[in-house]
Protein backbone atom coordinates (compact mmCIF):
# COMPACT_ATOMS: atom_id res chain seq x y z
CA UNK A 1 0.00 0.00 0.00
CA UNK A 2 1.00 3.16 -1.13
CA UNK A 3 0.29 7.11 -0.71
CA UNK A 4 -1.37 6.34 -4.51
CA UNK A 5 -3.06 3.66 -3.62
CA UNK A 6 -4.82 5.06 -1.00
CA UNK A 7 -5.53 8.79 -3.25
CA UNK A 8 -6.72 5.79 -6.20
CA UNK A 9 -9.25 4.25 -3.12
CA UNK A 10 -10.20 7.65 -1.72
CA UNK A 11 -10.68 9.22 -5.27
CA UNK A 12 -8.52 12.37 -3.90
CA UNK A 13 -5.08 13.96 -5.45
CA UNK A 14 -1.94 12.28 -3.81
CA UNK A 15 -1.33 15.93 -2.95
CA UNK A 16 -3.92 15.90 -0.78
CA UNK A 17 -3.37 12.63 0.50
CA UNK A 18 0.34 13.68 1.65
CA UNK A 19 -1.42 16.72 3.66
CA UNK A 20 -3.44 15.12 5.40
CA UNK A 21 -0.84 12.51 6.38
CA UNK A 22 1.76 15.03 7.04
CA UNK A 23 -1.09 17.16 9.34
CA UNK A 24 -1.18 19.98 6.91
CA UNK A 25 -3.64 22.52 6.51
CA UNK A 26 -6.03 23.46 3.39
CA UNK A 27 -8.10 19.90 3.89
CA UNK A 28 -11.19 19.46 4.72
CA UNK A 29 -12.58 17.96 7.66
CA UNK A 30 -14.88 15.02 5.22
CA UNK A 31 -11.68 14.59 3.11
CA UNK A 32 -9.46 14.30 5.71
CA UNK A 33 -11.67 11.79 7.69
CA UNK A 34 -12.49 9.63 4.18
CA UNK A 35 -8.48 9.48 3.91
CA UNK A 36 -7.98 8.17 8.04
CA UNK A 37 -10.43 5.76 6.93
CA UNK A 38 -8.41 3.96 3.71
CA UNK A 39 -5.52 4.70 6.43
CA UNK A 40 -7.02 2.83 9.37
CA UNK A 41 -8.29 -0.16 7.25
CA UNK A 42 -4.93 -1.20 5.56
CA UNK A 43 -2.95 -0.24 8.84
CA UNK A 44 -0.66 2.20 6.19
CA UNK A 45 2.72 3.45 8.11
CA UNK A 46 4.38 6.41 6.65
CA UNK A 47 7.68 5.64 6.01
CA UNK A 48 9.23 8.54 8.04
CA UNK A 49 12.86 7.47 7.35
CA UNK A 50 12.53 7.76 3.54
CA UNK A 51 10.65 11.06 4.21
CA UNK A 52 14.11 11.98 6.79
CA UNK A 53 16.14 11.08 4.03
CA UNK A 54 14.52 12.86 1.06
CA UNK A 55 14.45 15.77 2.71
CA UNK A 56 18.00 15.94 3.94
CA UNK A 57 18.88 15.27 0.27
CA UNK A 58 16.67 18.22 -0.89
CA UNK A 59 18.70 20.90 1.66
CA UNK A 60 21.70 19.50 0.94
CA UNK A 61 24.81 22.55 -0.56
CA UNK A 62 27.62 21.07 -1.77
CA UNK A 63 30.88 22.94 -1.05
CA UNK A 64 33.93 21.86 -3.21
CA UNK A 65 37.21 23.24 -1.95
CA UNK A 66 39.77 23.62 -4.44
CA UNK A 67 43.26 22.72 -3.26
CA UNK A 68 44.66 20.30 -0.52
CA UNK A 69 47.09 22.88 0.99
CA UNK A 70 45.66 26.13 0.96
CA UNK A 71 44.81 27.81 4.31
CA UNK A 72 43.26 30.89 3.00
CA UNK A 73 40.49 28.09 1.79
CA UNK A 74 40.21 25.68 4.93
CA UNK A 75 39.67 28.85 6.65
CA UNK A 76 36.54 29.59 4.45
CA UNK A 77 35.48 26.39 5.38
CA UNK A 78 35.70 26.54 8.26
CA UNK A 79 33.52 29.83 8.46
CA UNK A 80 31.01 28.54 6.10
CA UNK A 81 30.25 25.18 7.90
CA UNK A 82 30.20 26.88 11.15
CA UNK A 83 27.41 29.31 9.99
CA UNK A 84 25.34 26.71 8.13
CA UNK A 85 25.20 24.95 11.70
CA UNK A 86 22.28 27.47 11.83
CA UNK A 87 20.61 26.61 9.03
CA UNK A 88 17.89 24.01 7.23
CA UNK A 89 20.53 22.91 5.03
CA UNK A 90 23.35 19.68 4.93
CA UNK A 91 26.63 20.73 3.71
CA UNK A 92 28.92 17.69 1.99
CA UNK A 93 32.03 18.76 1.61
CA UNK A 94 34.57 17.87 -1.24
CA UNK A 95 38.15 18.51 -1.60
CA UNK A 96 40.15 18.59 -4.78
CA UNK A 97 43.77 18.83 -5.57
CA UNK A 98 44.93 22.11 -7.48
CA UNK A 99 44.92 20.70 -11.14
CA UNK A 100 41.50 18.37 -10.36
CA UNK A 101 38.28 19.35 -12.77
CA UNK A 102 36.00 21.00 -10.55
CA UNK A 103 33.17 21.40 -13.00
CA UNK A 104 33.25 17.64 -13.63
CA UNK A 105 33.58 16.57 -10.19
CA UNK A 106 30.59 19.02 -9.12
CA UNK A 107 28.56 17.68 -11.88
CA UNK A 108 28.87 14.35 -10.72
CA UNK A 109 28.32 15.23 -6.84
CA UNK A 110 24.98 16.73 -8.11
CA UNK A 111 24.29 14.09 -9.93
CA UNK A 112 24.34 11.77 -6.83
CA UNK A 113 23.34 14.24 -4.11
CA UNK A 114 20.86 16.74 -5.96
CA UNK A 115 21.91 19.31 -4.29
CA UNK A 116 20.53 22.40 -4.13
CA UNK A 117 23.08 25.06 -4.55
CA UNK A 118 26.73 24.74 -5.02
CA UNK A 119 30.13 26.89 -2.62
CA UNK A 120 32.67 26.61 -4.83
CA UNK A 121 36.28 27.79 -2.89
CA UNK A 122 38.90 28.80 -5.29
CA UNK A 123 39.12 27.43 -9.03
CA UNK A 124 37.49 28.56 -11.69
CA UNK A 125 34.66 25.99 -12.33
CA UNK A 126 33.03 28.02 -15.74
CA UNK A 127 36.46 27.16 -17.53
CA UNK A 128 34.72 23.84 -18.21
CA UNK A 129 32.13 24.99 -20.51
CA UNK A 130 30.40 21.54 -21.56
CA UNK A 131 30.53 20.42 -17.60
CA UNK A 132 29.21 23.96 -16.70
CA UNK A 133 26.60 24.30 -18.86
CA UNK A 134 24.60 21.16 -17.22
CA UNK A 135 24.85 22.64 -13.96
CA UNK A 136 21.00 24.39 -13.45
CA UNK A 137 21.42 25.43 -9.61
CA UNK A 138 22.80 28.54 -8.24
CA UNK A 139 26.76 28.14 -7.40
CA UNK A 140 29.00 31.15 -6.00
CA UNK A 141 32.55 30.99 -6.16
CA UNK A 142 34.45 32.32 -3.14
CA UNK A 143 37.89 33.87 -2.95
CA UNK A 144 38.11 33.74 -6.97
CA UNK A 145 35.97 36.09 -9.12
CA UNK A 146 34.50 34.65 -12.36
CA UNK A 147 36.04 33.99 -15.54
CA UNK A 148 32.68 35.62 -17.18
CA UNK A 149 29.71 37.23 -15.85
CA UNK A 150 27.76 35.67 -18.59
CA UNK A 151 26.46 32.91 -16.71
CA UNK A 152 23.12 33.45 -14.91
CA UNK A 153 23.77 30.91 -12.26
CA UNK A 154 27.10 31.55 -11.02
CA UNK A 155 27.89 34.28 -8.54
CA UNK A 156 31.06 35.31 -7.16
CA UNK A 157 32.44 37.11 -4.15
CA UNK A 158 36.39 37.84 -4.43
CA UNK A 159 38.91 40.67 -3.53
CA UNK A 160 40.73 42.59 -6.45
CA UNK A 161 43.60 40.50 -7.06
CA UNK A 162 44.81 42.35 -9.52
CA UNK A 163 45.04 45.68 -7.69
CA UNK A 164 46.58 43.94 -4.72
CA UNK A 165 49.36 42.40 -6.75
CA UNK A 166 49.59 45.84 -8.34
CA UNK A 167 50.69 47.35 -4.76
CA UNK A 168 53.03 44.60 -4.21
CA UNK A 169 55.04 45.53 -7.28
CA UNK A 170 54.93 48.92 -6.31
CA UNK A 171 56.07 48.48 -2.87
CA UNK A 172 59.06 46.67 -3.84
CA UNK A 173 60.02 49.27 -6.33
CA UNK A 174 59.61 51.91 -3.60
CA UNK A 175 62.01 49.97 -1.54
CA UNK A 176 64.53 49.99 -4.17
CA UNK A 177 63.87 46.44 -5.53
CA UNK A 178 64.48 45.88 -9.33
CA UNK A 179 65.50 42.14 -9.65
CA UNK A 180 62.33 40.80 -8.60
CA UNK A 181 61.03 36.55 -9.24
CA UNK A 182 57.42 35.65 -8.75
CA UNK A 183 56.37 32.41 -7.14
CA UNK A 184 52.94 31.42 -8.64
CA UNK A 185 50.27 28.74 -9.77
CA UNK A 186 49.59 27.31 -13.11
CA UNK A 187 48.81 30.29 -15.87
CA UNK A 188 47.29 28.13 -17.99
CA UNK A 189 44.64 26.46 -15.55
CA UNK A 190 44.38 29.43 -13.15
CA UNK A 191 42.59 32.53 -13.72
CA UNK A 192 43.44 33.77 -9.75
CA UNK A 193 46.52 33.22 -10.72
CA UNK A 194 46.43 35.02 -14.25
CA UNK A 195 45.12 38.53 -12.38
CA UNK A 196 47.73 38.20 -10.27
CA UNK A 197 50.93 38.04 -12.18
CA UNK A 198 49.10 40.95 -14.67
CA UNK A 199 48.78 42.92 -11.67
CA UNK A 200 52.08 42.43 -10.60
CA UNK A 201 53.81 42.87 -13.94
CA UNK A 202 51.51 46.02 -14.70
CA UNK A 203 52.94 47.04 -11.14
CA UNK A 204 56.40 46.56 -12.40
CA UNK A 205 55.92 48.84 -15.43
CA UNK A 206 54.23 51.63 -13.80
CA UNK A 207 57.40 51.59 -11.84
CA UNK A 208 59.49 51.75 -14.94
CA UNK A 209 60.32 47.72 -15.07
CA UNK A 210 59.82 45.06 -17.22
CA UNK A 211 59.46 41.06 -16.52
CA UNK A 212 61.36 38.10 -17.76
CA UNK A 213 58.95 35.23 -17.42
CA UNK A 214 61.48 32.70 -18.84
CA UNK A 215 64.55 34.10 -16.02
CA UNK A 216 61.66 35.07 -12.84
CA UNK A 217 58.55 32.89 -12.29
CA UNK A 218 58.56 29.58 -10.94
CA UNK A 219 55.25 27.62 -10.88
CA UNK A 220 54.54 26.10 -7.79
CA UNK A 221 51.45 24.58 -5.78
CA UNK A 222 49.56 27.26 -3.36
CA UNK A 223 51.38 25.16 -0.56
CA UNK A 224 54.19 25.50 1.84
CA UNK A 225 55.95 22.63 0.28
CA UNK A 226 55.05 24.30 -3.20
CA UNK A 227 56.49 27.87 -2.46
CA UNK A 228 59.72 26.04 -0.98
CA UNK A 229 60.50 24.20 -3.57
CA UNK A 230 59.85 27.16 -5.95
CA UNK A 231 61.80 29.01 -4.41
CA UNK A 232 65.43 27.00 -4.35
CA UNK A 233 64.72 26.66 -8.20
CA UNK A 234 64.25 30.44 -8.40
CA UNK A 235 67.54 31.69 -7.16
CA UNK A 236 69.21 28.72 -9.05
CA UNK A 237 68.01 30.31 -12.13
CA UNK A 238 68.20 33.38 -11.27
CA UNK A 239 70.97 34.23 -8.47
CA UNK A 240 71.14 38.04 -8.96
CA UNK A 241 67.30 38.59 -7.35
CA UNK A 242 66.61 40.54 -4.35
CA UNK A 243 63.25 40.10 -3.82
CA UNK A 244 60.31 37.43 -4.20
CA UNK A 245 57.01 38.25 -5.01
CA UNK A 246 54.94 34.46 -3.95
CA UNK A 247 50.98 34.42 -4.79
CA UNK A 248 50.24 33.14 -1.09
CA UNK A 249 51.21 33.38 2.33
CA UNK A 250 51.82 29.61 2.37
CA UNK A 251 54.07 30.01 -0.74
CA UNK A 252 55.89 32.77 1.28
CA UNK A 253 56.62 30.95 4.24
CA UNK A 254 58.23 27.74 2.32
CA UNK A 255 59.89 29.72 0.33
CA UNK A 256 61.14 32.20 3.36
CA UNK A 257 62.05 28.03 5.12
CA UNK A 258 64.07 26.91 2.04
CA UNK A 259 66.21 30.19 1.73
CA UNK A 260 67.53 29.88 5.17
CA UNK A 261 67.67 26.81 5.27
CA UNK A 262 70.16 27.59 1.71
CA UNK A 263 72.16 30.17 3.60
CA UNK A 264 69.87 33.89 2.98
CA UNK A 265 68.89 36.05 5.31
CA UNK A 266 65.28 37.12 4.94
CA UNK A 267 65.02 40.07 4.22
CA UNK A 268 68.85 41.15 4.06
CA UNK A 269 69.68 39.24 1.19
CA UNK A 270 66.42 38.55 -0.36
CA UNK A 271 62.66 39.87 0.66
CA UNK A 272 59.38 38.24 0.15
CA UNK A 273 55.98 39.56 0.29
CA UNK A 274 52.69 37.09 -0.24
CA UNK A 275 49.20 37.18 -0.39
CA UNK A 276 46.19 36.25 1.93
CA UNK A 277 46.45 37.57 4.76
CA UNK A 278 46.72 34.37 7.42
CA UNK A 279 47.43 34.80 11.00
CA UNK A 280 50.64 32.56 10.22
CA UNK A 281 52.01 35.22 8.31
CA UNK A 282 51.68 37.48 11.24
CA UNK A 283 53.33 35.28 13.51
CA UNK A 284 56.52 33.40 11.24
CA UNK A 285 59.52 35.60 12.06
CA UNK A 286 59.98 37.33 9.69
CA UNK A 287 57.05 38.90 9.80
CA UNK A 288 55.70 38.31 6.73
CA UNK A 289 54.49 41.54 3.90
CA UNK A 290 50.95 40.50 2.29
CA UNK A 291 47.92 41.27 1.16
CA UNK A 292 45.26 41.26 3.65
CA UNK A 293 41.85 39.19 2.82
CA UNK A 294 38.76 39.87 4.93
CA UNK A 295 38.11 35.83 5.32
CA UNK A 296 34.75 36.63 7.40
CA UNK A 297 33.48 38.83 4.61
CA UNK A 298 34.28 36.51 1.71
CA UNK A 299 32.74 33.24 3.86
CA UNK A 300 29.83 35.36 5.03
CA UNK A 301 28.87 37.30 1.82
CA UNK A 302 29.54 33.93 -0.50
CA UNK A 303 26.97 31.65 1.68
CA UNK A 304 24.34 34.71 1.74
CA UNK A 305 24.72 35.28 -1.69
CA UNK A 306 23.76 31.68 -2.57
CA UNK A 307 20.88 31.50 -0.29
CA UNK A 308 19.38 34.45 -1.68
CA UNK A 309 19.75 32.74 -5.13
CA UNK A 310 18.36 29.33 -3.46
CA UNK A 311 15.40 31.40 -1.43
CA UNK A 312 14.79 34.12 -3.39
CA UNK A 313 15.73 33.47 -6.88
CA UNK A 314 18.08 36.51 -6.66
CA UNK A 315 20.20 37.06 -10.14
CA UNK A 316 23.70 36.53 -10.27
CA UNK A 317 26.25 39.27 -8.67
CA UNK A 318 29.71 39.63 -8.57
CA UNK A 319 31.02 41.00 -5.43
CA UNK A 320 34.53 42.71 -4.47
CA UNK A 321 35.33 42.39 -0.89
CA UNK A 322 38.01 45.33 -0.08
CA UNK A 323 41.24 44.18 1.08
CA UNK A 324 43.91 45.83 3.77
CA UNK A 325 48.17 45.73 2.94
CA UNK A 326 50.03 44.52 5.63
CA UNK A 327 53.91 46.01 6.02
CA UNK A 328 55.24 43.00 8.15
CA UNK A 329 58.95 42.95 8.13
CA UNK A 330 59.84 40.89 5.48
CA UNK A 331 61.06 43.08 2.69
CA UNK A 332 63.81 45.29 3.21
CA UNK A 333 64.95 48.43 1.48
CA UNK A 334 67.89 48.53 -0.85
CA UNK A 335 70.64 50.94 0.40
Amino acid sequence: MTIKDIAKECGCAVGTVSRVLNNQDYVSEKTRQKVMEVVDKYGFVLNTNAKALKARETKTILILVKGTSNLLLANLLEIVQKNMEKLAYNAKVIILDEYDNEAVEALRELRETKALGIIFLGGNPERNVECFEKISCPCVLISTKADTESWPNLSSVSTDSYQGSLLIARHFARKGHSRIGVIGGDTNSSQLTKRRIAGFVEGLELSGMGFDFEKSYVTAKYSMAGGAKAAEELVGKFPEVTAIFAMSDMQAIGACRRLRDLGYRIPEDISVAGFDGLPIAEYYCPKITTIKQNEEELALQGLKTLLDAIEKDTPAVHKMIPFEFIEGESVATLQ
